[in-house]
């Protein structure tokens, strides 16, 4: 069984990421409906906890863009306070964006583990090295970050702030992971979609 280099899939990710904030029209909705029935089926329980944090997001974005974007009324006896048909279109359309945001970081944290998300960064950060970026610093960063996330220290993201080493069995360990023909096909692959997505 092929195991894919978590470099290659964190290039997947985010090339996969960057197109779906630049769908617009049929192309964002078919992504969209794609991305959620993925989400659904691989990620259900995290998909669904991280949408259930956006949903006040959501709805501030529906608001912002139906009742504050000039436009077409679709209301006209409300007059200059009822939703316009551009703001609905502009709601729908970043409203997906988000939501396609959210599928594919449940997707990604569901299937790959810290480690490999850690592993997979350190290597697409070494050729930056020469530049002054440690991709060890950058791993270990990273790693901190996702500790925070499963679980806070106490007193929030502020206590962070101090000189206390709020997780003390905090260790990196990076073994070299095997690359793949089949890595580099997927991100050839992702470098090709992203750079038609751009185009078009």
């Amino acid at each position: 069984m092929k195991t894919w280099h978590p470099a290659s899939v964190l290039l997947a990710w985010a090339s996969l990421m960057i197109l779906a904030q630049l769908a617009r029209g049929p192309w964002c909705g078919g992504l969209g409906l794609v991305l959620l029935g993925c989400m659904l089926a691989w990620a259900p329980a995290r998909g669904r906890r991280l949408l259930r944090r956006v949903r006040v997001l959501l709805v501030v974005l529906f608001v912002l863009f139906v009742f504050f974007t000039p436009g077409e009324a679709l209301l006209p006896w409300l007059g200059s306070l009822g939703p316009t048909r551009e703001g609905l279109e502009l709601a729908a359309l970043h409203g997906m964006r988000l939501v396609m945001a959210v599928s594919l970081v449940a997707l990604l944290l569901e299937h790959c583990s810290e480690t490999r998300l850690v592993r997979g960064l350190v290597a697409l950060a070494r050729p930056l090295a020469p530049l002054g970026l440690s991709p060890e610093r950058l791993g270990v960063r990273m790693l901190l970050v996702l500790r925070y996330v499963e679980t806070p220290p106490p007193g929030g993201w502020r206590q962070l702030l101090t000189e206390h080493d709020h997780f003390p069995d905090l260790q990196l360990v990076l073994d070299k992971a095997p690359w793949g023909l089949h890595d580099f096909v997927l991100m050839a692959l992702a470098l090709l979609g992203l750079g038609l997505g751009l185009i078009v």
